[in-house]
């Protein structure tokens, strides 16, 4: 288990059969994926910490209480959509890196007042990579890891910009947790690092 700040891409896995979950992040591990985040909700974590977590470092993304028990369960990295100060505490002493979630720099500064290494900027297809300038200009973009739509384009500005970590969720994955085409997932995964 790890406390270290995330950094690079972070995918973030929806709930799917086991089955599934196997083929997709065997693809994403195979290329390099540094940082994988299940959801909390699917009960998926335990099964793919035994086969995955000595490869790549496997955290968790969905609801407070569910993230909360992922940790007990071994989460190496927390992405609550809500965060309180217990909970933040509680990762904290656990020694497992944990984000808070804002929108606005406003927000993210509030957030970065709890015990988190960092603030989801969540929805980040809403504000865009335009946001990273305004951010780096008040001193807050090394605190942000943008969340929510982020595709190849926006996510290597985001990072360009100086964000330590940037998620991708659906844009990458798209229909590989549906039975996609797991090389056309590869080819993607390879747009957002190249």
């Amino acid at each position: 288990m790890s406390d270290a700040p995330l950094t690079g891409l972070v995918v973030l896995v929806d709930p799917a059969p086991l089955s599934t979950l196997v083929g997709v992040v065997e693809v994403l591990v195979q290329e390099g994926a540094a940082n994988i985040s299940l959801s909390a909700e699917d009960g998926a974590l335990e099964p793919m910490l035994g086969m995955y977590g000595a490869r790549t470092r496997i955290g968790c993304h969905g609801p407070l209480p569910d993230v909360m028990a992922a940790m007990g369960m071994g989460a190496q990295f927390l992405l609550p959509d809500d965060l309180d100060e217990p909970s933040a505490r509680a990762a904290r002493e656990r020694g497992v890196a944990c984000y808070g979630m804002a929108m606005t720099p406003t927000e993210v500064r509030r957030a970065l007042e709890l015990p988190v290494d960092g603030v989801q900027l969540f929805p980040a297809d809403v504000t865009g990579p335009l946001m990273a300038d305004r951010l780096r200009s008040i001193g807050l973009i090394e605190h942000v890891i943008p969340r929510g739509g982020v595709v190849a384009y926006s996510a290597k500005q985001w990072l360009k910009a100086g964000a330590p970590a940037v998620c991708a969720d659906s844009a990458l994955l798209a229909d590989a947790l549906t039975g996609g085409d797991l090389a056309a997932l590869r080819e993607r995964y390879r747009n957002y690092v190249g």
